[in-house]
């Protein structure tokens, strides 16, 4: 197999920091048979790499079943859609393996983007484009949020495709194909067509992405969903989304079917109809899947709706928790995490047979010291297994960051000290690391020493195979399943290799060995279906392990730079005041604000 060399000559003479200032694209022509998109042309779709080093790239479980990366590009899927269908496409996601040299020479254009982690694939593959003269476009969440730093790129389409690729290809079809393309509307959700899912290998991926919505009615200070795609949540018709499930189901897929939606219980009183319609469906095609999702706490105070995740063969969903504490959660504006105890919340959803991951975020203005004890006790007692703890990020464009641009308190991508309340912020992504440890990009309330510290024993406790072991089987005994699904034949073979996988690694390591015959014994006391869940959460440890040993050591390096080399103030009682501010003058937290109203979230 031939593949694309990492770096060229030409490569070589594009300096990676160069200012963006100047026109989008480079002068050179339209390449020859470009000049009008109604032709038929070959488009090469391209997925980015995401660093495996992040608690989020569940690429040791994918292995551990004969898959090669976490899923599949929905993004690029859609958006082949969305594009002429006229066009020859093919996708090459680089997360499962290279590129060929004979799918880049063969392409008339290139389509790529992604989210920030991915920003220098993307950018290393528009100058490897300008460097051979091909065409290349660029969209998704990082240049959508950060348009300029993709300046190299032939055109930018921003925002969600179902309203800007039609622009571009109009003004393609007027005979200028460069820019940057935007619109200020969110488009009808209920007009997308089914994703390609033709172009992939489901051999290949752990599970399969479908998105039933978007958009999020809550206001949480520190997110950049409600920014991207808005807080009045937009639903697919119910039979639409069902056709995307029966395309996968015509393609012999079977199994996990992740709903990548922003937050699914964001407009309850739509999304209930399309559960109802997919328990019917279900029932007629014999149950092919299981699905998981991403959903608000308050998931849990909807007894209805949980009935109904629960008939359809819901076995997950992720929570933004964020903190255990209070006072924390009012103040970056999630007020709704505090209506009820968390704990109690969490363990309702696993009395309807959903298991329960989340998303947890220390360096908060309002974090007191010793915040990892209260977090580590959370963590353990709630059972939540696949927990996800990182340090607070300020992304671009979010309140959190244009606050912070006002407060004096921003640090550049190197490691610089912003003192300027008007600076324009711009967040580049060097390296493609995960959040856990490329965070805290602005000055703390408290000494960033500390939170790197609490992170560190944080991770260091609840990723101890005895504290991960006896979450797995906490949960397991606690979960009340009703099993509906049946594997096929692929999917068993599958998880056949993963069980042996897994058995093989776990009873080869000392620290896990005795925990895992225990773990062993009781679940399968428990019947097959919850030995199966424990088996497979249970697997996810070889990956939270590895990713751990490597969060440590990245967290006592970012303790050194912090006490010994950093040059930025380590707390916002270190930053110096303004030429014409008093010498005594102090910056003051945010106000405490409460949630506004949520938007079109009717039970």
């Amino acid at each position: 197999m031939q593949t694309l060399p990492e770096s060229t000559a030409c490569l070589s003479s594009i300096d990676p920091e160069q200012s963006i200032a100047g026109p989008l694209g480079f002068p050179h022509e339209l390449p020859n048979g470009l000049d009008h998109p109604d032709k038929k042309l070959r488009c090469l779709l391209i997925q980015p790499r995401f660093e495996q080093t992040n608690y989020w790239n569940f690429v040791e479980s994918a292995r551990a079943i004969g898959a090669k990366a976490t899923a599949p590009p929905l993004g690029l899927m859609t958006v082949a859609a969305l594009l002429p269908q006229t066009w020859e496409f093919e996708l090459v996601d680089l997360n499962v393996g290279p590129l060929e040299q004979s799918s880049w020479d063969r392409a008339d254009l290139i389509c790529t983007g992604g989210m920030l982690p991915q920003q220098p694939g993307i950018l290393e593959l528009v100058r490897r484009a300008n460097c051979e003269g091909k065409f290349v476009v660029v969209g998704g969440p990082d240049p959508t949020s950060q348009p300029q730093i993709y300046h190299e790129a032939d055109a930018v389409v921003m925002g969600e495709g179902e309203l800007t690729i039609p622009m571009w290809l109009d003004a393609w079809r007027a005979g200028n194909p460069r820019g940057v393309f935007e619109s200020p509307l969110k488009p009808d959700v209920t007009q997308t067509p089914t994703p390609r899912f033709d172009l992939v290998r489901f051999d290949d991926y752990l599970h399969v992405g479908v998105q039933s919505s978007r958009g999020c009615p809550y206001n949480c200070e520190f997110c950049d969903i409600i920014e991207l795609f808005g807080r009045r949540p937009r639903v697919k018709k119910p039979e639409q989304f069902l056709a995307e499930l029966q395309k996968l189901y015509d393609l012999g897929y079977r199994g996990w079917v992740d709903f990548t939606d922003d937050n699914f219980i964001g407009n309850r009183k739509l999304i209930k109809p399309l559960l109802v319609a997919l328990k019917q469906w279900n029932e007629e095609h014999n149950y092919p899947f299981v699905f998981s999702t991403e959903a608000s706490v308050n998931l849990a105070d909807d007894i209805e709706l949980l009935e109904l995740m629960r008939d359809v063969q819901f076995r997950y969903v992720f929570l933004g928790i964020e903190s255990p504490d209070e006072e924390t959660l009012i103040h970056t504006q999630k007020r709704i995490n505090t209506v009820h105890p968390i704990i109690e919340r969490v363990r309702t959803i696993y009395d309807y047979g959903i298991s329960v991951a989340a998303g947890l975020i220390i360096g908060f203005d309002t974090d007191k010291p010793g915040t990892d004890k209260p977090m580590i006790r959370f963590i353990q007692e709630s059972g939540i297994s696949l927990s996800m703890i990182g340090l607070l990020s300020a992304l671009p464009n979010t309140q959190l960051t244009r606050r912070l641009t006002k407060e004096r308190r921003l640090i550049d991508s190197n490691h610089r000290w912003i003192d300027d309340p008007n600076a324009k912020y711009e967040l580049r992504s060097l390296e493609s690391k995960d959040q856990t440890i490329s965070g805290l990009n602005f000055v703390t309330t408290r000494d960033r020493v500390e939170i790197y510290r609490e992170l560190h024993n944080i991770i260091e406790a609840v990723y101890s195979p005895k504290a991960f072991m006896d979450r797995v089987i906490d949960t397991t005994k606690r979960l009340k399943i009703q099993n509906k699904h049946i594997p096929d034949a692929w999917e068993f073979k599958r998880m056949f290799k993963g069980f042996r996988t897994i058995a093989w690694r776990m009873l080869a390591d000392r620290r896990t060995r005795w925990l895992y015959m225990r773990n062993f014994i009781q679940a399968a006391m428990m019947g097959p279906t919850k030995f199966e869940y424990a088996h497979t959460i249970t697997g996810s440890f070889l990956h939270f392990d590895a990713q751990t040993q490597k969060m440590l050591v990245a967290l006592r390096q970012s303790i050194d730079f912090a006490e010994n080399h950093a040059e930025y103030p380590r707390s916002v009682h270190d930053i110096p005041p303004l030429m014409n501010e008093p010498p005594d003058s102090s910056l003051p937290l945010a106000p405490v604000t409460s949630c506004r109203e949520p938007i079109n979230h009717a039970s």
